[in-house]
């Protein structure tokens, strides 16, 4: 379908993508976990503008997108995958 260095590109790509969405993630989680609590803390603003419910709706959508690239991750590596699992839980190992 593709070249090796194409293929091996858009892995690259992809790669970089999730590791980049995962920390968005991950960050946003941590901001929205350590927000003040209560009434009103919705609205109180945190960082760069945003309040806590804004940075809520950045976390949802960069968990949505960061599962949609991981659905991709695992299609385009399929057969890397199944082979690490196949050696994972092989009874006989070669060294």
């Amino acid at each position: 379908m593709f070249s090796p260095h194409v293929q091996a590109r858009i892995r690259a790509i992809v790669a970089i993508a999730l590791l980049i969405t995962w920390a968005m993630t991950a960050a946003t989680g941590w901001l929205i976990w350590l927000a003040p609590e209560g009434p009103r803390s919705g609205q109180i603003t945190l960082l760069l503008g945003l309040a806590k419910r804004e940075w809520g709706e950045v976390h949802f959508w960069a968990s949505a997108i960061a599962s949609t690239i991981t659905v991709v991750h695992v299609v385009i590596d399929w057969r890397a995958l199944r082979g690490c699992v196949r050696h994972l839980t092989s009874t006989q190992r070669q060294p």
